[in-house]
């Protein structure tokens, strides 16, 4: 990004942690992570103008340590065994095109420490944190600020079905064209969220489906009683999962081992309609 300062975080779980981590109510992963698991990305389509809130849920720790007997009169006490983490850090890269890249952290949260608690400690489940920040620069105002609110439980409404239905059925008959139409605001939004930055334009997002479309691939059909639907960002966002744990589009490709488009759905309203835009 030549004309700005972009945001990153960096999210860890440890072995034994299972988790789940959000920005401003959006999901970092849109599922549950299992540790160990380690991931740096962009932050700026999560990010917010004015005040930003970092959330860490804790569904499973690894078994509490046992605490070490008193040393005895006259020796030295035995060396405190590093707590395996589980954490979030947002920064800021002050110089993303000169090395040796400088960046400031802008939030960092490790859990359970930042509940008070120790190494040595079982606490009642699930754990929860969250702090709120500022950002030294503004951001873009993401896609889903000024949409309406929405109320909807986890069946959704017909609405949602549909549009999530129109896009596995464009997925399932390899209908590139109209699979792109129906994700077109995720493209455009992550674009606007990184100015410049030449992997997050439009153009480059839509190669990356198509050379996916070409190869020949197996869906998984959409089994409609196992969406859920859960609204976020105060019902602005609406996040659909899979109550089976496994996401709502799968495609994998045939000829290609590893090659494959697995993807929970993130929808706000846009003019009108439900779209899709993470």
């Amino acid at each position: 990004m030549s004309d700005s300062h972009p945001y990153y975080y960096t999210l860890h779980f440890e072995e034994g942690f299972l988790g789940r981590a959000w920005l401003n109510d959006l999901p970092i992963h849109k599922g549950p992570t299992h540790g160990p698991e380690s991931v740096t990305s962009g932050a700026n389509h999560l990010l917010v103008p004015g005040k930003n809130r970092l959330a860490l849920e804790i569904l499973k720790l690894p078994p509490a340590r046992v605490r070490p007997p008193p040393p005895e009169p006259g020796k030295a006490p035995s060396p405190e065994i590093d707590m395996s983490p589980a954490g979030m850090k947002v920064y800021q890269v002050l110089t993303p095109n000169v090395e040796p890249i400088t960046a400031s952290l802008v939030v960092d949260v490790e859990i359970p420490a930042a509940l008070g608690l120790t190494q040595y400690d079982s606490p009642e489940l699930p754990l929860y944190h969250e702090v709120e920040f500022d950002l030294p620069t503004p951001v873009v105002e993401p896609i889903y600020w000024r949409s309406p609110p929405a109320d909807f439980g986890c069946a959704g409404t017909p609405a949602l079905v549909a549009a999530v239905t129109e896009v596995h059925d464009a997925l399932s008959k390899h209908d590139l064209k109209r699979f792109l139409d129906l994700i077109s605001l995720r493209h455009e939004a992550h674009a606007a969220a990184y100015p410049g930055e030449p992997a997050a334009s439009v153009e480059r997002q839509r190669g990356a489906v198509e050379r996916f479309f070409g190869v020949k691939m197996a869906v998984k059909p959409l089994d409609l009683t196992k969406l859920h639907f859960e609204p976020r960002a105060g019902g602005r966002v609406a996040l659909v999962t899979g109550w089976d744990d496994r996401p709502v589009l799968e495609a994998i490709a045939e000829d290609h081992p590893g090659l494959a488009l697995r993807a929970n759905l993130l929808l706000t309203q846009h003019d009108g309609n439900w779209r899709i835009f993470g």
